[in-house]
């Protein structure tokens, strides 16, 4: 197999190819390789850059691209898996080495991913081996992050908006305009992420867990955009595009806009729901909107309580007098009793079997030595 124009998947630098697995001279990383990627290598380094820049819907679609027009293979599926999970790859500063960071975390194990177990399907022996190293490490990291959402409080509402302009490097005026939604919001009693304020104690940390928890806990999501490219900024893309997902599994979230002008939303969007910011009262009138919204749902869901489906483990709402219901998520049945007992018990402190050391239970496992603690 003679490809020289293949770029690695980490750093980008030029591999070196002579096998179906292919460690970069440059980085260490272990790239996998198809017989036919020379067919794609353009498309492929493209998608690959996008993916090393974080443009991981961008990539995702370029994979897809590939897929349509040849075979399944290895290298796209683990491509396309780590498009998913937002995997970076980013150097470590004392060994040089490169090492994953999760910028999308899911529910559902990397493990346990569709892409990663086709991938794993087509992988001959040798790209077995290195597939499940390189997937069991992703899992490692997941569960740590799961366990430090799973201990975050829910919150209602989300900000999302793009802090520091590319080209001037200045604060936003969309920084400054969420800043006074953040007060006005705060001020009304309801629980609000806003980064510049709910992330400023943790510096040095990964973000994504508290991220990813205030997105699967906020009913209202709030989009600003006083610039149309502010809207496909890759964080602020990153975010409202999750919400848009998992909306579509919580038909009670709800997401609103807030621009300059109705044409500079992303085309999806553009007959939504959504706030001028050029109005007088803008931004009280985009708060009591998302103040009745909560309320509203609140008062749907009072005779509601929490449970965890015991197959796949994620919260649900659920009406007490029924005995059994079925999880939106994974559509198998459970006891609801059951189901809320389970959710109840998530709070107890618990020594692990394990590594002894005590802690709150929840559903992911040892907070210490990250092994699965018997229910």
């Amino acid at each position: 197999m003679s490809i020289k124009a293949l770029n690695c998947q980490c750093c980008g630098a030029p591999l070196k190819i002579n096998n179906s697995i292919c460690e970069c001279d440059y980085c260490g990383t272990v790239n996998f390789i198809s017989g036919d990627a020379g067919k794609y290598i353009d498309k492929l380094n493209r998608a690959n850059k996008l993916r090393q820049e974080c443009e991981f819907d961008r990539a995702y679609k370029i994979y897809d691209d590939i897929l349509s027009e040849n075979v399944p293979s290895v290298d796209i599926l683990w491509s396309q898996a780590l498009c998913e999970y937002g995997i970076e790859y980013v150097p470590d500063p004392v060994s040089s080495k490169y090492f994953p960071t999760l910028h999308r975390i899911e529910d559902v194990s990397f493990l346990d991913s569709r892409c990663f177990l086709e991938a794993m399907e087509l992988a001959d022996e040798q790209q077995k081996v290195q597939l499940k190293t390189a997937a069991e490490e992703i899992a490692r990291i997941q569960e740590e992050y799961l366990n430090i959402a799973a201990n975050e409080k829910p919150y209602d509402v989300f900000i999302c908006y793009k802090e520091t302009d590319d080209n001037t490097k200045e604060q936003t005026k969309d920084s400054e305009i969420a800043g006074k939604l953040y007060d006005s919001l705060v001020e009304k009693g309801l629980k609000v992420f806003f980064s510049r304020v709910t992330l400023k104690e943790k510096i040095g940390v990964n973000f994504e867990p508290y991220i990813f928890a205030a997105l699967k806990s906020a009913t209202v999501m709030v989009v600003f955009g006083t610039k149309p490219e502010y809207f496909n900024a890759v964080w602020v893309k990153n975010e409202w595009s999750r919400f848009v997902k998992l909306k579509e599994k919580d038909t009670q979230k709800n997401i609103l806009f807030a621009c300059n002008n109705i044409e500079d939303l992303p085309p999806a969007f553009r007959r939504k729901q959504s706030q001028l910011l050029t109005q007088a009262d803008a931004i009280p009138n985009l708060a009591d909107n998302v103040r009745k919204y909560i309320e509203k749902i609140a008062n749907d869901n009072k005779d509601l309580e929490n449970a965890v489906c015991p197959a796949c483990y994620k919260v649900v709402r659920v009406d007490p007098s029924l005995s059994a219901s079925i999880c939106p998520h994974c559509n198998k049945p459970f006891v609801v009793k059951d189901a809320i007992d389970r959710y109840s018990s998530r709070g107890r402190k618990i020594t692990c079997p394990f590594c002894g050391k005590e802690q709150v239970r929840n559903v992911f496992g040892c907070i210490y030595c990250h092994k699965t603690i018997p229910k």
